[in-house]
């Protein structure tokens, strides 16, 4: 029976967020392994979190380095801990950071990519400023939900969201200050793409072997919830950027700024403005009770479905990790936050052959998966429904959620529906209802003292939740069964 086991920490980053902890010991060798460290906001209270979080995890590791820290993709809620306690893994140490191929300042395509991104998520703050300066209840609505996604980049907090008349200077982009920080961090950097396998530092070779399923180099794949679509990663860009500049040419014009000559294409433009004629038309076109019945601000829903577009290519470009412990075959699949067309792209992957077995497939990890940490905190496009109907199902499978369900995104009307109902349900069947949950530990059917207690009583480990290190704790030992 082999003694490689590996202890996996999910800590309550106390909103939505993802900060995971991974020991892994063979034969007296231990490998430490952090999977990103963030919350979606930087209120003082998130910071503060952030830092504690950090301690104990600097504590846990008694003196030593981290063997590796991964960052997963661009969002605040993964990466803003590499930024407010950045102090404290300055005094843990990193040996190596793992990032993905689109952060790697030498990659032509990765470098193209993120200009379009910057130059995006730009102008979506620039149109956040121009609506601010209207006192107009649409403009309010359309401001607040842009900014709800811009949440995931940017260094405001909710609190200072800005207001009619406020002068705004748009904040710092916190996610790239954590790939920053992480390059300064660690002693090794490596940028990491699909079909790469590697061993885990500090652990005996062929202990452990990791595997980059993503993020996708197929453009098609990286930028489409719909990866059916034939598109290029440059159009796309030149899409989404000039739908951007059209909104912030329309958002002058409320505001009665000068508009660029370049951008009088746009059909917000004042030239295309056209007055009603009729005047008993307008009158009743004007008249409150009608209000629901206009048209002058449906453009303004296009301005959040262009920021989600934003959002939903930062999700798809997450580092995508299967940790197989080797003498069992046993996998940790860490997803990121990834969408379909990365999920989708994992079936193309081309493998090093002088690093797996032969007749290696992807079905060999997917089946062997006994944990897997549930992407973009359990919603409904995160998680491919036919790897999780039929390759997912390991009879020892426990599933781990890093949602926040007490999170203002989520409780708000019309808020984020997260977990999404029918994929828990479908979670809670693959695991025999072994699923623990970032806010509570676990739900009462799949409490390990009450209702599931039958159910991981199936599995090696006991799930610890530790309120007082804000922490739930599960282990999978590697043996020959």
């Amino acid at each position: 029976m082999s003694n490689l086991s590996v202890n996996i920490k999910m800590f309550q980053v106390g909103e939505l967020g993802d900060c995971f902890l991974l020991k892994f010991k063979k034969d007296g060798s231990e490998s430490s392994v952090l999977i990103d460290c963030g919350s979606f906001r930087n209120s003082d209270k998130s910071e503060q979190r952030l830092q504690t979080i950090a301690g104990f995890i600097k504590d846990d590791l008694e003196g030593r380095p981290l063997d590796v820290v991964v960052g997963t993709h661009q969002h605040n809620d993964h990466l803003s801990g590499f930024v407010h306690a950045f102090g404290v893994f300055q005094q843990t140490g990193i040996n190596n950071v793992w990032l993905s191929w689109l952060d790697d300042p030498k990659d032509e395509q990765a470098g193209k990519i993120a200009a379009g991104q910057r130059k995006v998520t730009d102008n979506l703050q620039k149109i956040v400023a121009e609506l601010a300066k209207n006192n107009n209840e649409s403009h309010s609505l359309a401001s607040s939900r842009i900014s709800d996604v811009l949440g995931f980049y940017l260094a405001a907090d909710d609190a200072e969201k800005p207001k009619a008349g406020m002068k705004v200077k748009r904040p710092p982009v916190v996610p790239q200050m954590g790939i920053d920080n992480l390059r300064k961090l660690g002693k090794t950097v490596s940028y990491l793409s699909p079909g790469s396998v590697l061993d885990l530092p500090a652990l005996p070779q062929n202990s452990v072997k990791v595997y980059v399923l993503g993020p996708p180099r197929n453009s098609n794949l990286l930028f489409d919830i719909n990866p059916n679509k034939d598109e290029t990663y440059d159009t796309k860009l030149a899409a989404i950027s000039n739908l951007a500049e059209g909104y912030l040419s329309a958002m002058k014009n409320f505001t009665g700024e000068p508009v660029d000559s370049d951008e009088g294409n746009f059909p917000f433009d004042k030239k295309h403005d056209r007055k009603l004629t009729s005047k008993l038309f307008s009158k009743e076109y004007q008249m409150k009770k009608n209000a629901w019945r206009t048209i002058d601000d449906e453009w303004l829903d296009q301005a959040e479905r262009l920021s989600l577009y934003l959002d939903t290519y930062t999700n798809n470009s997450s580092l995508v990790l299967a940790f197989e412990l080797v003498d069992s075959g046993k996998v940790l699949l860490f997803v990121g936050d990834a969408q379909t067309g990365n999920w989708l792209s994992w079936e193309d992957i081309k493998w090093d052959k002088d690093k797996v077995k032969p007749g290696f497939t992807l079905d060999f990890l997917l089946n062997n998966t006994v944990l897997y940490k549930v992407g973009h905190h359990c919603s409904h496009n995160a998680t491919l429904k036919e790897y999780l109907d039929d390759k997912i199902i390991h009879k020892d499978l426990v599933a781990m959620i890093p949602v926040d369900r007490t999170d203002p995104n989520i409780t708000k009307n019309n808020g984020w529906k997260m977990p999404a109902v029918n994929l828990y349900k479908k979670l809670k069947e693959n695991t025999q209802n072994r699923v623990l949950v970032m806010d509570i530990g676990y739900d009462p059917d799949c409490d390990p003292d009450g209702e599931a207690k039958e159910s991981w009583a199936k599995v090696p480990f006991k799930p610890v939740y530790n309120q007082q290190k804000f922490y739930i704790e599960y282990e999978v030992h590697s043996d020959s069964n």
